[in-house]
């Protein structure tokens, strides 16, 4: 097996130690079931989706685009995002354009939305997603114009069947306590946040000890002294970026013609994918002490510090 194979090999299996958030899960089962209301006679529905930038918002309205292309053909779900500035027509003209309309942005709103109508029909589409949908509010403010707009072009739900999901950060729950209209038809919120392993130190090990356990299995090596405590400290002990870090480190390693993933492939893994908003980004390249002390310092960071008493303890003095 070549090094490239073996590297595919090693980061497919770090990939798959992700842990799914709740609200992902719920909310892609919700998902999957918006797109069979149709066949149960059932008027379209929706939800908000909503949480900061990496959570998994764009994971998991891809993942229910290809869901519904499999099980109910390829326009059953178009999906579109919105850029800074957009309006409701905008956003009607990028749905437009996702089914391949030859003039998107032509004709009024009104208009727009009776072309769009006229799509869902005879697309046979199901579900329509509008990421970012934030970028309808500057400021996160949603005056009642906006809201108005919003919920005409929102009436093909009820004149077509065809469900929405509106996701974006956390600004956008301003349209659900903003109009009794909105939550009537987007009748639950899920809210995504970035998953934070356990900090304290024991905890952290035994996950490190797994993901290295995955590396090892699959035929290369890590190289590097302090590696847990460097690798907490790069990442806060959030998923995201330790998954980035070390897929990453495999790649470079792997560039370099080499099965042994070494503190430079780290560093170079780090600088590349994280920045001081995620954690340390000299982790690999600093002497212990100060790996130590950020750990120690930063409000995420229990890794380092004094294991806490278990509720077993706490319940027996």
């Amino acid at each position: 097996m070549t090094d490239q194979a073996i590297a595919k090999r090693v980061n497919e299996a770090l990939l798959l130690r992700r842990v799914p958030h709740g609200n992902f899960i719920a909310a892609l089962e919700r998902g999957k079931e918006l797109l069979k209301l149709r066949d149960l006679g059932m008027p379209g529905s929706g939800f908000l989706l909503y949480g900061e930038s990496g959570v998994g918002k764009t994971a998991l309205t891809e993942a229910l685009v290809a869901y519904g292309n499999k099980h109910f053909g390829p326009d059953a779900v178009i999906r579109t995002q919105l850029s800074s500035g957009a309006t409701t027509k905008a956003m009607l003209s990028g749905l437009l354009a996702a089914f391949g309309d030859a003039k998107p942005d032509k004709g009024s709103a009104s208009q727009l939305v009776t072309r769009l109508k006229g799509a869902v029909k005879e697309r046979g589409c199901r579900l329509l997603e509008i990421d970012e949908t934030n970028h309808l509010m500057p400021g996160g403010n949603a005056p009642k114009a906006l809201i108005d707009n919003i919920l005409n072009a929102l009436k093909i739900l009820d004149e077509t069947g065809v469900s929405f999901i509106l996701s974006g950060m956390p600004s956008i729950l301003t349209l659900w306590t903003a109009d009794k209209q909105i939550r009537s038809r987007f009748r639950v919120t899920y809210e995504l946040e970035a998953l934070r392993y356990p900090g304290d130190r024991p905890a952290w090990r035994g996950i490190i000890a797994k993901f290295l356990d995955d590396i090892e299995r699959n035929g290369m090596t890590v190289d590097c002294p302090g590696f847990p405590d460097r690798l907490h400290a790069a990442c806060n002990g959030l998923m995201r970026p330790l998954v980035l870090i070390l897929t990453t480190a495999v790649a470079i390693a792997c560039e370099r013609k080499s099965l042994k993933i070494e503190a430079r492939d780290l560093d170079s893994a780090v600088h590349r994918q994280i920045d001081k908003l995620d954690g340390l980004v000299d982790a690999f390249d600093l002497d212990m002490e100060e790996v130590t002390r950020h750990s120690q310092e930063c409000h995420s960071s229990k890794a380092l510090a004094p294991t806490a008493r278990g509720l077993n303890d706490i319940l027996r003095q």
